[in-house]
């Protein structure tokens, strides 16, 4: 560069020509007339006429692009690495080059082959996506991992996170309303990958044939489903980046939680932080473009999407019905029936067509049994033999007190069972804390009887009315009032004759 800077300045400054320059400065004419023609702030380098021949690799070059070819159809962990191509090289071909020449060379060859995106642009409510992560999470002192749907809306790039114990339908329709709800309206494409909640077939390009519970979700918000290419997860890259900043920002430590609305409470409250920032190229925040955009989304329709998975049941002679591996429980004069059972994330309700007859909170174990004691009553009322031994009185929410008073009743009474349900029965009319404390209480006196738990009830449910005092500036006649002495010698005659005390005193003593 300094040579450079020498020959331009004795050329146009002090008028040299170029051949004394070159005699002078010690350059080949050729030099200097380059350094000449050059813009003056082009650096000087070498120039590479033509590539290098590398007569050790050239001929197996054909070859390596071939294998990267094929490697591209083939699973992501199951292709061959440059060393692997080095040793196939050299046992099955001859070749003699080193293991780092091949590795350079894959590297370039894997450079020339990388795709190139396009900057995308939105406009308000015009677009969202949404993903599915994972995190740990500790529930109630145990840790638990913490299905995280994820959605962000494309022009403000607001979040919405929430947590759910698992990624089946249930929850990921439940996700979608709520995140609507979140963001006052629906944005008219939604992005998804193919997801087997949402797409039943995948087809050709990007043809989908779509599960018909999904198809339900969109008719009912009116928005358009977008999916992604094959593996292809970059065409919604910002939700995807979207699970990796909550899990970093918000989630590491593990948060503890004792439940599930408790966590997802705290993922808005960061959402609602996220608001707060301004992303880089922007001139005003998440949460002002949000604002901008919340005009331009759908309305929310008049009543939310019902987020349920429904199926078809029959209950057993058990009066029970099976869902994933587990049973609930649903009254006895409904055995033998079928019936709708609709399961929500945290919910299960039963049906006889439109009439619900059974809720349960949903179980995620496997092969286990969920049962309300209610439910039996009327069999139990026929078979009160069963009473000491029905699981559902045994795993029921019912206090150790009842099992004290039923073993009282069963000690003074030869049907003691029958009589306990009657108190069971109690249960069903009034409060169970209400009448748990009426037993406990009879318990504690010694009375082992319903009537005893009856009267406590009734003491306790019959309304006080209040006495109000009679005002004597209202009633001013009241001060003056003169009543008459009560004499009760009147009701002497209502009692049977007797002899007089003189006569009854003779008749004991003689």
């Amino acid at each position: 560069m300094v040579d450079k800077d020498i020959i331009r300045r004795l050329h146009h400054v002090q008028g040299w020509s170029e051949r004394r320059i070159a005699r002078e400065v010690g350059f080949a004419r050729a030099t200097v007339r380059k350094y000449l023609q050059e813009e003056s702030d082009t650096v000087p380098r070498y120039r590479l006429r033509q590539p290098r021949t590398k007569p050790v690799l050239d001929p197996v070059l054909p070859l390596l692009q071939q294998w990267l070819a094929d490697d591209a159809h083939q699973p992501k962990k199951q292709r061959r690495t440059a060393y692997r191509m080095w040793v196939q090289l050299r046992d099955e071909h001859g070749f003699t080059g080193a293991e780092s020449s091949v590795r350079h060379m894959v590297r370039d060859l894997k450079g020339s082959q990388r795709p190139v995106f396009v900057p995308l642009a939105f406009a308000p409510g015009e677009r969202a996506e949404v993903d599915w992560g994972t995190a740990q999470i500790i529930l109630n002192g145990v840790v638990t991992t913490a299905h995280l749907f994820c959605a962000r809306l494309r022009y403000s790039s607001m979040p919405f996170v929430m947590a759910f114990p698992h990624e089946q339908q249930e929850a990921f329709f439940e996700g979608h309303r709520h995140a609507f709800e979140h963001w006052g309206g629906v944005p008219k494409h939604v992005v998804y990958d193919n997801l087997t909640t949402a797409v039943q077939q995948v087809l050709a390009g990007h043809g989908r044939i779509e599960q018909q519970a999904f198809v339900c979700l969109r008719m009912h918000y009116l928005f358009e489903a977008v999916f992604c290419n094959v593996a292809s997860g970059h065409e919604k890259g910002s939700v995807e980046s979207l699970v990796g900043t909550i899990r970093r920002r918000y989630l590491a430590p593990m948060p503890t939680v004792s439940s599930w609305t408790e966590l997802n409470d705290y993922l808005w409250d960061s959402c609602q932080h996220e608001a707060g920032e301004t992303r880089p190229g922007l001139a005003s925040s998440v949460g002002a473009r949000w604002a901008e955009e919340q005009p331009c989304l759908l309305h929310l329709p008049e009543r939310p999407f019902e987020a349920a998975r429904r199926v078809m049941v029959t209950a057993s002679k058990m009066a029970e019905v099976r869902f994933a591996t587990n049973r609930y429980s649903v009254p006895v004069a409904y055995a033998y029936q079928a019936l709708v059972l609709k399961a929500e994330v945290y919910t299960v309700r039963i049906y006889q067509h439109t009439t619900l007859i059974a809720e349960h909170p949903r179980c995620y174990g496997r092969h286990q049994t969920i049962s309300d004691w209610r439910h039996y009553l009327p069999v139990l009322a026929k078979k009160p033999g069963a009473v000491p031994f029905a699981a559902a009185l045994r795993t029921g929410e019912l206090a150790p007190v009842f099992e004290r008073f039923r073993q009282g009743l069963c000690a003074r009474q030869a049907n003691g069972n029958r009589t306990f349900v009657t108190v069971l029965e109690l249960c069903v009319q009034h409060p169970v804390a209400l009448v748990t404390r009426a037993v406990t209480e009879a318990v504690a006196r010694g009375a082992y009887q319903v009537e005893a738990v009856q009267q406590l009830l009734d003491g306790w449910l019959r309304p006080v009315l209040p006495v109000v005092p009679l005002d004597p500036e209202r009633y001013p006649e009241y001060a003056t009032l003169q009543l008459a002495p009560v004499s009760v010698a009147g009701y002497d005659r209502l009692l049977p004759s007797r002899p007089t005390s003189a006569s009854a005193s003779v008749e004991v003593l003689s």
